[in-house]
């Protein structure tokens, strides 16, 4: 039952012993790098590209540390359970800024820990800056059932919050971000929120997706989601076909085929025009199965 972990999928029941299916196969064939920050675990999954992996919390949220020649970025700063700026102060020596795939919880839960953060320039996105995420909010995260590994060192769950963060550089389509030598190009795919991003490296050949694809249940029902941005998000990343190789989801297994965007497409478009035999959970929302991930809908899409 792993096709259920995602982004925000902690508002779906979640299968018990969701962990007995880890480690996920595509970790085998990764280089794993040791850390003495033992709540994430890290890999290698590219030349100057490491993938920080949460495999203790039921979201399995990736963040990326992308090195240039002269600065580095963090790729999101997940659950804010274990302390994501040491790691990244293991890993390099050069300059950190903070990039957002988009504004949700696990996602930015540390901005506040770094000093230059860039975000989509967004409304959802301006309000979590503004007013991070309070107690109430971030323990859904850390609920009975949904944490599998101890509690690093410092973190206390009876206080865990992600505070507010000030953004450095508000982002928008077709902006550059150069580390020297490698240049992240803003490709704006809302869809699962109005401020989510995609990089892409053209040079590398690379395509980080944040939430918009992942091997598992990806959402287009939350605030700031809409079914139709999808669909167009996706036709926008399709047309680029020709110019990156592999995925680098953010949740789940960090380096993936991009012929599962297409399917991904397909799937979208059909459940838009009312096709599909959904699986119906409470308050009418619709999972609709694809071969490595899923489609989750709200009532408002349905046939």
């Amino acid at each position: 039952m792993t096709e259920e972990r995602g982004s925000a999928g902690t508002d779906v029941v979640h299968p018990e012993a969701w962990w007995k299916d880890l480690p996920r196969k595509a970790y085998g064939e990764l280089e794993k790098v040791g850390t003495f920050q033992g709540w994430f675990e890290v890999y290698r999954v590219a030349p100057c590209v490491f993938a920080l992996y949460e495999d203790g919390q039921f979201e399995e949220t990736l963040s990326y540390l992308i090195l240039g020649k002269e600065r580095a970025v963090l790729l999101d700063t997940g659950d804010g359970i274990g302390d994501i700026r040491a790691l990244t102060e293991e890993l390099t020596d050069l300059p950190v800024s903070v990039v957002n795939t988009h504004h949700h919880i696990d996602h930015v839960a540390q901005n506040y820990r770094f000093d230059d953060v860039a975000l989509f320039d967004d409304p959802y996105a301006r309000r979590a800056a503004e007013k991070g995420f309070s107690h109430e909010e971030a323990a859904e995260l850390i609920r009975e059932g949904l944490v599998r590994k101890p509690f690093p060192a410092g973190f206390d769950p009876a206080t865990y919050h992600m505070p507010p963060f000030r953004v450095t550089r508000w982002l928008h389509q077709g902006d550059e971000i150069d580390l020297g030598g490698r240049v992240l190009e803003v490709i704006h795919t809302p869809g699962h929120s109005s401020d989510s991003i995609c990089l892409l490296d053209r040079g590398a050949r690379l395509l980080w997706t944040g939430d918009l694809f992942y091997t598992g249940s990806v959402y287009t029902y939350l605030p700031g989601g809409n079914l139709d941005q999808f669909v167009e998000s996706y036709e926008k990343i399709l047309g680029r076909w020709d110019e990156y190789d592999r995925l680098l989801p953010s949740h789940n297994e960090p380096w993936v085929e991009k012929e599962l965007l297409r399917e991904a497409h397909g799937l979208a478009v059909q459940v838009r025009s009312g096709g599909g035999i959904p699986q119906v959970g409470a308050g009418g929302v619709r999972k609709y199965q694809g071969s490595r991930f899923a489609l989750i809908v709200g009532p408002e899409n349905a046939p």
